[in-house]
């Protein structure tokens, strides 16, 4: 029988934030995406409809749909305890928390809800995959929460689904022959589980998913510098840019940018080594957690296995990775090089030394350095997920690979009929760290029909140019 998925991740949804500065601009209520999003389910079952397929689709929420490292607000009258340190970085990532921050958001998004409680009730499915900022639906009581707030809305229009029309997925969805879906974390070890399957470590405050670097990054270091969009990459740059950022938006600011990354770095360095242990001893029931995830994908154990072996071990492995992302090699190197310079002020040698060996040897020996130490970075993970859908489909025989994640949208053929496909993102782009010049993302979207056996698949972009539900601006067509 024909079948038809719709497949879209990188939503980012979160709780809406305004502020007349600027800050944390990519929480403005502008930037919602929830009738565009509605708009676009709506075409898409209006098409169907109209091409007399009477399957249901399937639209798979490829990861980070929601935005759990985002939300730093807390309950007024808590009915758990909160930290003083939560109350500035936000809630601890466990069942009764996250669950009230999903609340919290989807509180902010109606629209978005009812959009897909529209489509569960027109028949279709969804296929919620999760991503590493949306890891805390891993709690079944996160996941009710969503369950629930779909069924109400359902039902205030008259509407009902079945409880089996929704899927949630911890690491892929994969129907055989056809599609495998992921949301393609797992391929980055800066986000990326060490047990995808069982993310949660036992703390004082009880069982909590243990977030990867990139998350606790968002949590206790972006999501405090403001003008920095957690979304784009435009953040990482060399010290001018950072200079002249800090000379734009923070030195006649009472906003500081120094304090909080030292201090927001310490605290995901910390936490990174305070967990590394528990990160990464295996869970006693992870066997049976492959053989319940190789059941549900009806594929054989040993498929499931030779799947986690494509992944990379997390960055907590590599632990000078960390510290340069946080440029701690850079400060020890600066003051190695000050403290040799003051010294060589002091000895006596002549002028023309104490001038010529900080002028010229120093910038060298740091040019040397970076060199030498040059590896892995953010954007390596784009370059290398190609090759490994290109394994994946091999593994599987599936024709299309579906990931996000990296938000930069693109079809590239892996062989004949097989094809890759990252569904980009619907979170705002900022250019050169200028939040209040913030646009809405490309909002990607991946549909994909298979019939006899082939796909013909459309990536493409949504926006409603005014009118309900008018796509334009295509990225890519394969077929």
């Amino acid at each position: 029988m024909p079948a038809e998925y719709l497949v879209v991740s990188d939503l980012h949804i979160c709780d809406v934030e305004e502020h007349d500065d600027g800050w944390k601009s990519y929480k403005s209520a502008r930037f919602l995406i929830d009738d565009e999003f509605g708009h676009l389910l709506s075409r898409a079952t209006q098409r169907k409809g109209e091409a007399g397929n009477a399957e249901p689709m399937t639209l798979i929420l490829n990861g980070d749909i929601v935005d759990f490292d985002l939300v730093n607000a807390v309950p007024d009258e808590p009915l758990f305890p909160v930290s003083a340190f939560e109350r500035k970085r936000g809630l601890l990532p466990t069942a009764e928390k996250s669950a009230w921050k999903l609340a919290r958001v989807l509180a902010d998004h109606p629209v978005f809800v009812r959009a897909l409680a529209r489509f569960l009730s027109a028949g279709h499915r969804i296929v919620y995959v999760m991503g590493n900022h949306d890891r805390e639906m891993h709690f079944t009581g996160v996941q009710r929460v969503l369950l629930d707030a779909l069924a109400q809305a359902a039902a205030a229009e008259g509407g009902r689904f079945p409880p089996e029309a929704v899927r949630f997925e911890p690491w892929f969805y994969y129907v055989p022959g056809e599609i495998y879906a992921e949301h393609g974390q797992q391929y980055d070890y800066y986000s990326s589980f060490k047990h995808v399957l069982s993310p949660v470590v036992q703390t004082r405050s009880g069982p909590m998913i243990a977030l990867p670097m990139g998350d606790l990054a968002n949590r206790y270091l972006i999501g405090v510098m403001g003008f920095f969009n957690p979304h784009a990459s435009d953040f990482i740059l060399n010290v001018f840019r950072y200079l002249s950022h800090w000379l734009r938006y923070y030195a006649f600011s009472r906003r500081s940018l120094v304090v909080n990354w030292i201090w927001g770095s310490f605290l995901v360095m910390a936490q990174l080594l305070l967990l590394k242990k528990r990160v990464h001893q295996r869970p006693v029931n992870y066997d049976a957690c492959l053989s319940h995830a190789a059941r549900r994908a009806r594929l054989p154990v040993a498929s499931v296995a030779a799947l986690g072996e494509l992944q990379p071990p997390p960055i907590t492995t590599r632990f000078f990775r960390v510290a340069r992302e946080f440029w701690v090699d850079r400060l020890v190197v600066a003051s190695i090089m000050t403290t040799s310079t003051i010294s060589l002020a002091l000895l006596p040698v002549p002028l023309w030394l104490k001038l010529m060996v900080p002028l010229s040897s120093f910038p060298l020996l740091y040019f040397i350095y970076e060199w030498l130490v040059k590896g892995d970075t953010i954007f390596t993970v784009e370059k290398e997920i190609p090759a490994v859908a290109r394994r994946i489909a091999q593994l599987l025989g599936v024709k299309v690979v579906t990931f996000g994640h990296t938000h930069v949208p693109r079809v590239v053929p892996l062989a004949k009929g097989v094809s890759f496909v990252d569904t980009g993102t619907w979170a705002p782009m900022t250019s050169k760290l200028e939040t209040a010049g913030a646009m809405p993302g490309f909002r990607n979207y991946l549909r994909v029909r298979f019939r006899g056996g082939e796909a013909s698949l459309r990536l493409d972009s949504w926006e409603s140019a005014g009118e309900p539900g008018v796509p334009s601006k295509s990225v890519a067509i394969a077929s």
